[in-house]
């Protein structure tokens, strides 16, 4: 039962870091000035064409959160157990890795 307390707890603070605007993004205009963008790694998915792993990171949330709701109302099945821990050690992985992509990434105006 802690565990699946663990795991609801977790998948929303994922979604709260993906939404916190952490980065900064600098480009040079055609006319000579430079904009900056304050971007959240959400932002920065979308402005580097990778949305699909936002719906990646949502889709194994979702099932990490509905399991973890199953065990905590009492159904206790070792499928759901099972399916619980894979959805987020899978939804804490894919976070990692937007981590990863969004600090490298960078938007260009082109």
């Amino acid at each position: 039962m802690l565990m699946s307390i663990v795991s609801f707890i977790a998948d929303i603070l994922i979604f709260v870091v993906l939404n916190i605007e952490m980065y900064t993004d600098r480009a040079k205009m055609p006319d000579g000035q430079t904009k900056v963008w304050r971007r959240s790694p959400v932002g920065r998915l979308h402005a580097v064409g990778m949305d699909w792993m936002l719906y990646i990171q949502i889709f194994f949330a979702a099932v990490s959160v509905i399991s973890s709701l199953l065990i905590l109302f009492g159904i206790s099945g070792e499928a759901v157990r099972k399916i619980r821990l894979i959805s987020l050690i899978a939804s804490v992985s894919v976070f990692v890795i937007i981590m990863i992509v969004t600090g490298a990434a960078q938007a260009r105006y082109a």
